[in-house]
């Protein structure tokens, strides 16, 4: 083999290597979070041709308030923040799996927005489905939803905690007790551990570590008993109370 041939034969292999690393799972991954950056970049000033570009004319949006929209209705919603508005997004945590030409990206959208001078921290759970259309990578599907969070709970006097003192039943065999231990409100169903409810307001509870649900106090018409709601979604689910413990 002549020197020319094997010169020209390393750098076939050298081209080779370089496009397969081009195409590697790495590479890919570190392309479309370059490429998801720009689009949530282009929110805050509403620069409408990242999104042109980058949007597969058949594109599917899944928003965080249950609606689907098209890339047409998004270019039309996109529009700059307010003078009185600041926002910034940053991607964080992506998880790439591939599929051939199909790419599953699923991500954080950290926002952080500052309105009149509060500012609002916001995470977003954002999954992606991206499609190598002649060479070039084109989303068509996107899925959005805010992941929820609790407030900051308030200290609430023992005195107003004792009111919810008492025995709950949602069924003859699916019952809750209600205590007080040292000022705080915990909630004890059947034969589970004791879970602490944190107080929103005086009447509104949480648990830790579930932005879903609430957890209501109403009175039963004055007579010094309470019904416990659990409300998740807007849905309901009613515990009678069937002691009251003073």
């Amino acid at each position: 083999m002549t020197t020319k041939m094997k010169i020209h034969i390393s750098m076939f292999l050298l081209l080779s290597m370089q496009g397969l690393a081009q195409d590697s799972p790495e590479a890919i991954l570190e392309l479309l979070v370059q490429k998801e950056q720009r689009l949530v970049d282009a929110v805050a000033v509403g620069d409408k041709p990242v999104w042109k570009s980058s949007l597969d004319d058949s594109c599917i949006i899944g928003l965080e308030d249950g609606s689907v929209v098209t890339k047409e209705k998004q270019l039309e919603d996109l529009n700059p923040l307010p003078p009185s508005y600041k926002g910034m997004i940053k991607i964080i945590d992506p998880t790439l799996r591939l599929y051939g030409n199909t790419a599953v990206l699923t991500f954080i959208d950290d926002e952080y927005l500052e309105l009149y001078g509060q500012k609002i921290h916001t995470q977003y759970r954002q999954t992606d489905t991206w499609l190598k259309i002649d060479g070039e990578w084109k989303v068509i599907a996107i899925q959005l939803f805010e992941i929820p969070k609790n407030p900051p709970p308030v200290t609430m006097p023992e005195a107003v905690l004792s009111k919810y003192i008492g025995t709950y039943e949602l069924g003859a065999d699916r019952k809750c007790m209600v205590t007080v231990d040292r000022g705080k409100l915990y909630a004890q169903k059947n034969d589970k551990a004791p879970i602490e409810l944190f107080a929103e307001t005086e009447d509104v509870f949480f648990r830790n570590g579930d932005g879903r649900t609430r957890v209501i106090f109403i009175s039963n018409d004055g007579n010094g008993t309470y019904k416990m709601i659990e409300r998740r979604a807007g849905e309901d689910l009613v515990w009678k109370q069937i002691e009251k413990i003073k």
